[in-house]
C-alpha cells in the first residue's frame, strides 16, 4: 500500500512516540510511506532553519525502529507564530492534492485537525481516498488557544466525516462517539512496545554520575511533555516536605513545555532544587538508560476530559521496564490497566504521596509492581502484532471505501 500520514507537528524533531513508531513500522513490513508534518516551533533568529519559502523532501531512516525508510514533506513557512499556522491551513492543501496524486495514495492516516485536518477529509472526499482518523487526544482542550470552538468544531467534523477512527483506549472511544463517531465506525488499537528495548536494567553509572545520583539515592521519575494540567506543581509542593526530612530522595523530570516555567519557580521558591533534577527530553537510543535511574515513576496529570482520554506513554514505558507506577485514576489508563493491579492510583493529594513514600521504602512491593508491569505491557501483544492488526484495518477500510 502507499500510506500517507498527516499531523500538525514536527516529526522529524517530535519526541518519539507513535507517530513515529507506526508509519516505521509500515515501511518495514513493505508499504510504502509518507509523512506530511508542520514545523511547530516559533520563528526567531535562532531557528532560522525553520524559515523557508517551499516544501521540503526528505528520506528519513529509523528515528525509533531500524531499517525503516518515511518520505517527510514539510510545507513551507515564512510568518510568525499563529499568522502562520492560519496560512498553512489553507497551503496546505495544494500539497497533500499534489501528494495523493503523484504517489498515488491508497489511504491516509491523520492525525491533525486544525492545521490539516478538516481539510484532509475535504480533500479525500473529492479524490475518494479513504481515511482513518488516528485519535490520540483531545485536540481542542490539548492546549489553550483562542480557537477552542473552532477546533472542536473541526474535531466534530472529522469525527463525523472520515471512514474510520482508531483510538488507543476506551475512553478516547467514548469520547469519540459522544461527538458524533459512529460507534461502528472505532477500533480500539493499543500501542506496542519493544520489551527487548524497553526492559528492566540496572542502573547506569555513569549516567548517575553526570547527575549526582549514587547508590543511597532513591529517584521519583517522571518524563513528557509539561502541558498546564501534568500537575508537577502541585506534586512538588506536596513532595517538599519528604525532600527535606531525606536528603537521599532525589525527583529526575524529563521534558519541556508550556508549564516548564512554574515548575522551575516552584523548584526555587520551595527551595528543593538541589534535590530536583530537570533537563529536556532525551535522544530515544538514551531514553531506557533515564527510565532505569527510577525507583518509582509517577504520573501526575490532573483528572479532566484530556486526561482521562489520554494513555500516558510515560506510565507505560515505565511499566515496560520494570519500574512501578503511581498514577492519578485516569481512566484511559485505568481502561488499559483494567483490574491487572500494576499500578498504583491514587488522587493528587496526600494518599498520592503516600502512595509514592510507602513504595520508595518497601522494596518487596516494588518488585512485585515491577512483574506485574512487565506482565501487563506483554498481554497487550508487540509490535508485529500492531502492525499486522493496523495492516487488516487498512485493508478493510479500503475495502469498503
Amino acid at each position: 500500500m502507499n500510506l500517507l500520514f498527516i499531523h500538525e507537528v514536527n516529526w522529524r524533531d517530535k519526541v518519539t512516540f507513535e507517530i513515529h513508531d507506526i508509519p516505521e513500522l509500515l515501511s518495514i513490513a513493505g508499504h510504502s510511506v509518507f509523512f506530511i508534518d508542520y514545523p511547530e516551533v516559533s520563528l526567531d533568529r535562532k531557528k532560522l532553519k525553520y524559515r523557508f519559502f517551499r516544501t521540503t523532501f526528505s528520506r528519513i531512516q529509523s528515528r525509533t525502529h531500524n531499517g525503516s525508510t518515511v518520505e517527510l514533506r514539510t510545507p513551507g513557512r515564512i510568518l510568525p507564530g499563529m499568522a502562520d499556522r492560519l496560512v498553512a491551513s489553507l497551503t496546505f492543501v495544494p500539497l497533500l492534492i499534489k501528494t495523493i496524486r503523484s504517489e498515488k495514495i491508497d489511504l491516509i492516516v491523520l492525525y491533525g485537525v486544525p492545521t490539516n485536518g478538516w481539510q484532509t477529509v475535504l480533500v479525500s472526499k473529492l479524490l475518494q481516498i479513504p481515511v482513518i482518523f488516528r485519535a490520540i487526544d483531545v485536540s481542542h482542550l490539548l492546549r489553550g488557544s483562542l480557537f477552542r470552538n473552532l477546533i472542536r468544531t473541526a474535531e466534530r467534523f472529522i469525527y463525523r466525516n472520515v471512514n474510520h477512527i482508531s483510538v488507543h483506549n476506551a475512553a478516547l472511544a467514548e469520547y469519540c462517539v459522544s461527538f458524533g463517531a459512529s460507534p461502528e465506525s472505532i477500533s480500539i488499537n493499543y500501542p506496542r512496545f519493544d520489551t527487548n528495548r524497553f526492559a528492566p536494567s540496572l542502573r547506569d553509572q555513569n549516567l548517575a554520575k553526570n547527575y549526582g545520583i549514587s547508590e543511597k539515592h532513591k529517584v521519583v521519575f517522571y518524563r513528557g511533555t509539561l502541558y498546564r494540567f501534568c500537575g508537577l506543581e502541585k506534586f512538588l509542593e506536596l513532595f517538599a516536605e519528604t525532600l527535606h526530612s531525606d536528603p537521599n530522595i532525589l525527583v529526575l523530570i524529563i521534558g519541556s513545555g508550556e508549564a516548564e516555567k512554574d515548575i522551575s519557580d516552584a523548584i526555587q521558591r520551595l527551595k528543593i532544587q538541589s534535590q530536583v533534577i530537570m533537563r529536556p527530553f532525551v535522544d530515544y537510543s538514551e531514553l531506557v538508560k533515564y527510565i532505569c535511574l527510577a525507583d518509582v515513576s509517577v504520573n501526575t496529570f490532573v483528572p479532566s476530559l484530556v486526561t482521562d482520554c489520554a494513555l500516558p506513554g510515560r506510565a507505560l514505558q515505565s511499566l515496560a521496564c520494570g519500574i512501578p507506577v503511581v498514577s492519578t485514576p485516569l481512566k484511559g489508563l485505568i481502561s488499559y490497566t483494567g483490574d491487572s493491579k500494576s499500578v498504583v492510583y491514587a488522587p493528587l493529594g496526600i494518599e498520592f504521596i503516600n502512595a509514592v513514600n510507602d513504595l520508595l521504602q518497601n522494596k518487596p512491593e516494588r518488585e512485585k509492581l515491577s512483574v506485574a508491569g512487565r506482565e501487563l505491557i506483554a498481554s497487550k501483544g508487540n509490535w508485529q502484532d500492531f502492525t499486522t492488526e493496523f495492516v487488516e484495518l487498512c485493508q478493510s477500510v479500503m475495502a469498503r471505501k
